[in-house]
């Protein structure tokens, strides 16, 4: 769509003396509809298009955006890129070779593309979930429907040139119950890299509010868990939680090179147990967020972190790669073309054992097993607080009372050498709702895994 005026500002770039220039082009689109206890309390459509240029001179980089993509405009902004960066003077960054790439990354057999869906279809899948809610008892009920799609393209003075479809599609369903003078609530997300085809059967709104019901009724009937140091089995859900926030940040380039991650000069060491093998993928055909390119063109290969317990690999951009000697990953990504690139995930997951779940919590005689996380902390260190909302008590192999709001102490690196383990269930899961925050900037991400048990892990409760 932007190759031709692309090339002429590349051109200038080079008739300027600048060794690297790098122009990113966006045009995105956001829906989103909420729906509240029988009525649509929010329904908007926006559109992002603009382009980022960033040159590297005498190692520093300078960066501009800008909304108009005329030629002088483009101009303009790529003078204002060069003189940031010869005002910065002379410093140390580079950029790692780019490897082979292909022309355009687009997604297949979408059959119903959320731009070629007619809003009333849309409406209609939170209204389907409101109204299963509602059946359910439900006093209080909320629905949502988002979708983010578009493309990006990326074009720079060393041969690349890309275009990359971007696209996530998502519903939810969350619901509060009251009986006999106690509440309970309840929620479920479902999205996907896909059309809204993807919302039928297993994934339809009927499920998700069904799911957000079974959940608020166990809350309704669930007391605090018992407090202490115990096994505790993680579900998919809560399994992708670990992988992204305590341990996937640990692994991007630019805490590496900067010397903040406990994994700094650690390859090759045994950081967990062998059953324990962390990935971080663009793509995964279980689910997540498909990310076919990366924002500096960079196909987002599948970057092994963890191998049976060995850390194996970080995750890089182009710049954290060549200040680290080192291969880009594919994870160089920005939240928009108003935004300069840095080092994040993409999906994030534990890969999979031999065991299944049912014979994990068969062969645990005291325990529990934990689903949905709420929110928690965590420290650059790996230490971790975070809240598991439901689950239940382990009693000789049987899943006996329900449990809420559980409160998960530790650290990562110590949690990792506890599992024992590791079920065949891969569950990875993404929504258009929110992402990973890092640095003022927000991306989408999957995260997920199977569920896994861990022999000690500090309990907050009763």
């Amino acid at each position: 769509m932007f190759e031709d005026i692309a090339d002429d500002i590349l051109k200038k770039a080079s008739s300027e003396g600048v060794p690297f220039a790098e122009v990113r082009f966006e045009y995105t689109n956001r829906e989103f509809i909420q729906y509240v206890n029988g009525r649509i309390v929010s329904l908007s459509a926006s559109s992002s298009r603009g382009a980022a240029i960033r040159v590297l001179i005498n190692g520093n980089f300078g960066f501009s955006s800008i909304t108009d993509l005329k030629k002088d405009s483009l101009e303009q902004a790529l003078y204002q890129a060069i003189k940031a960066a010869r005002a910065a003077g002379r410093g140390n960054k580079s950029l790692a070779e780019p490897p082979p790439v292909g022309k355009e990354y687009a997604f297949k057999d979408i059959r119903k593309h959320p731009s070629n869906v007619d809003i009333d279809e849309k409406i209609d899948l939170v209204k389907r979930a409101y109204a299963v809610a509602k059946e359910g008892g439900a006093s209080t009920a909320t629905s949502r429907y988002g979708a983010y799609y578009g493309v990006v393209e990326v074009y720079s003075t060393d041969g690349i040139s890309v275009s990359s479809e971007r696209l996530v599609t998502g519903i939810s369903a969350s619901v509060v119950l009251k009986e006999n003078g106690k509440t309970g609530d309840g929620f479920e997300t479902f999205g996907a890299s896909a059309g809204l085809e993807y919302f039928e059967g297993e994934k339809s709104p009927e499920k998700a509010a069904n799911r957000a019901l079974e959940m608020a009724r166990f809350a309704v009937k669930a007391r605090r868990a018992p407090a202490g140091e115990q096994v505790v089995i993680t579900r998919p859900e809560l399994t992708g939680v670990f992988a992204h926030e305590s341990f996937g940040h640990l692994t991007e380039g630019d805490g590496i090179f900067a010397k903040t991650s406990p994994l700094t000069g650690r390859l090759g060491e045994k950081i967990a147990s062998e059953y324990v093998t962390i990935i971080d993928s663009g793509m995964d055909p279980r689910g997540g967020f498909a990310l076919m390119v990366d924002d500096e063109g960079i196909p987002t290969e599948k970057t092994f972190l963890v191998r049976e317990g060995i850390l194996v690999g970080y995750l890089h951009s182009r710049e954290s790669a060549a200040l680290l000697n080192m291969r880009p990953t594919g994870n160089g990504r920005a939240q928009s073309f108003s935004h300069d690139v840095i080092v994040r995930m993409r999906n994030t997951f534990f890969e999979g054992g031999d065991w299944k779940e049912d014979e994990i919590i068969r062969e645990t005689r005291h325990g529990l097993i934990l689903d949905k996380p709420a929110g928690g902390q965590v420290e650059e260190d790996g230490t971790f607080t975070f809240n598991a909302r439901i689950g239940f008590i382990i009693e000789n192999g049987e899943i006996k009372e329900p449990v809420r709001d559980v409160v998960l102490a530790g650290n990562i690196l110590e949690m990792l050498k506890y599992i024992d383990a590791v079920a065949d269930n891969v569950e990875i899961s993404t929504s258009p709702f929110g992402g990973c925050g890092k640095f003022g900037q927000m991306v989408h991400v999957g995260d997920g895994g199977p569920t896994l048990r861990a022999t000690r892990l500090l309990v907050g409760g009763e």
